[in-house]
């Protein structure tokens, strides 16, 4: 293990303020990389962007490249820091490569991931020499770029809120939509229960304004481990898809803490608690992410720790390149310790790190891998502590650990079937192309004429020749949030 990491962990072990609130500490041991093969060798640009950084590529990758190339859809659940995106990328570049009228688009869930993202996508695109005019497309874009992202560009990189505004101007988008070969969404485990109904019905909008050009994208999901990943990929967007599970990537050591401020012959709150182990954490030479539950925790212990230099704290609300310094900062080293709220639990590229310190049970066995796995990239060793609260759900884990550490991921719920999900994104549809029900049963269900005819007689759809359309006031996506 690690010199910083073996510290901190003999630390806690030692050190009094530490030592009798160590409840439990599951050590899980590295493990080598398994590498594959490809039924045939990549484009030559993409090989040179591999052998460039001296990538060989993991078995889950090779699985990945083979299901696009077959035309499938997909959803890869590898764990963090394991590669899904080089395994998306390489195949959409090869088809792009093969198909020079082709065009990708990427969904991430903030523009802050975008906005990391899209460094790598032009970088892959200058080493490949595949020329894709990759571009972000959100709200921050500027009125006088927007023509000629939609004129050129092959690959878009934005977000589900911007989707929903470009979908009723898909006319301006015809030359994009016609060539749509992928649809990638990153992070897609975010897409759960409400949000998840809406993305659900927000792309299959985008399937049926594709299937109007003459396209059927093969559908990309990169996601958390889930319980059920071809039932969320199928049920959020609309087709069955190939699940990708089984990590090929290497893993370093990793020690598990669960430390209970409550524990012991005095009681510590679990804010102190986390600024002590953050500090010593740091104090280790180790580079540490503390997770908290708010905004205004993330403020506190960020604030409460600044007798040592090198800690920040980092959340939403944060002015873009403010986010990006930070994010800068601890990747380059310069910053040792980052407070946060789940913003950097998403796959935003911070470099490698040796610990995480959650402070209190996120929630969700997803977020509890999400969060631990930031540190530990590749074959590092490292450390997760996970810091109790005192409600029972988090004192349950402090006394059962072993009910902890086997719980499985939970299962990712979407319902296509909520009627005001449904309706409303229905009155968008009929605002974009006119509503079949032969033709369109298959997006939105059986109930489609029922649905079409109860709009008709409040006066928000009118029949016509070609089928019903939007006959409201205003614009539909503005009745229509997707939160």
């Amino acid at each position: 293990m690690g010199t910083a990491v073996r510290d901190f962990l003999g630390l806690l072990a030692t050190d009094d303020r530490f030592r009798e609130r160590v409840v439990h500490i599951e050590t899980t041991s590295s493990r080598e990389a398994r590498y594959g093969a490809l039924s045939r060798p990549l484009p030559d640009g993409l090989r040179a962007y591999c052998d460039g950084r001296g990538i060989r590529l993991y078995t889950h990758q090779c699985a990945a490249i083979e299901h696009l190339r077959a035309g499938e859809n997909l959803i890869i659940t590898t764990p963090t820091a394991s590669g899904k995106t080089l395994a998306f990328l390489l195949p959409v570049f090869e088809r792009l490569a093969e198909d020079p009228a082709a065009t990708a688009l990427f969904l991430y869930p903030t523009k802050a991931l975008a906005n990391d993202q899209v460094k790598v996508v032009r970088e892959l695109e200058r080493v490949s020499g595949i020329r894709v005019d990759a571009a972000i497309y959100d709200g921050d874009t500027p009125g006088g770029r927007r023509p000629a992202i939609r004129e050129r560009s092959r690959v878009v990189l934005s977000n589900p809120h911007e989707l929903h505004q470009i979908l009723p101007w898909h006319a301006k988008w015809s030359r994009f939509f016609k060539n749509l070969r992928f649809v990638v969404v990153d992070e897609a485990h975010r897409y759960r229960g409400v949000l998840g109904s809406h993305m659900a019905m927000l792309l299959r909008r985008l399937a049926r304004i594709a299937g109007h050009y003459g396209a059927r994208p093969q559908f990309v999901l990169s996601s958390a481990t889930l319980a059920n990943p071809g039932e969320f990929a199928a049920r959020l967007t609309g087709e069955t898809a190939a699940s990708i599970g089984e990590d090929g990537s290497p893993q370093g050591e990793k020690a598990f803490v669960l430390y209970n401020p409550f524990a012991g012959g005095s009681v510590q709150s679990v804010h102190s608690a986390t600024k002590d182990l953050l500090l010593a954490s740091v104090g280790s030479g180790c580079r540490t992410l503390c997770f908290t539950v708010s905004r205004k925790l993330a403020e506190l212990i960020a604030v409460r720790s600044r007798e040592v230099s090198g800690i920040s704290a980092y959340r939403a609300g944060y002015l873009p390149k403010d986010r990006r310094a930070i994010e800068d900062s601890l990747k380059d080293g310069s910053l040792r310790g980052v407070v946060t709220t789940n913003a950097l639990e998403l796959g935003i590229d911070i470099g490698s790190l040796d610990g995480v310190i959650i402070s209190g049970y996120p929630g969700t066995m997803i977020s509890v891998r999400q969060q631990a796995g930031r540190a530990g990239r590749r074959s590092h060793d490292s450390f997760a502590v996970l810091v109790a609260f005192e409600n029972p759900l988090d004192q349950y884990f402090m006394r059962h650990p072993q009910t902890f550490f086997p719980r499985p991921c939970e299962h990712a719920v979407v319902d296509t079937t909520n009627p005001y999900i449904l309706s409303g994104h229905l009155l968008c549809a009929a605002a974009e192309l006119p509503v079949n029900p032969e033709r369109d049963s298959h997006w939105f269900g059986p109930d489609l004429v029922g649905m079409l005819e109860a709009f008709e007689r409040v006066h928000l759809l009118r029949k016509a020749s070609r089928g019903w359309i939007y006959a409201g006031q205003g614009r539909a996506v503005d009745t229509v949030g997707l939160d």
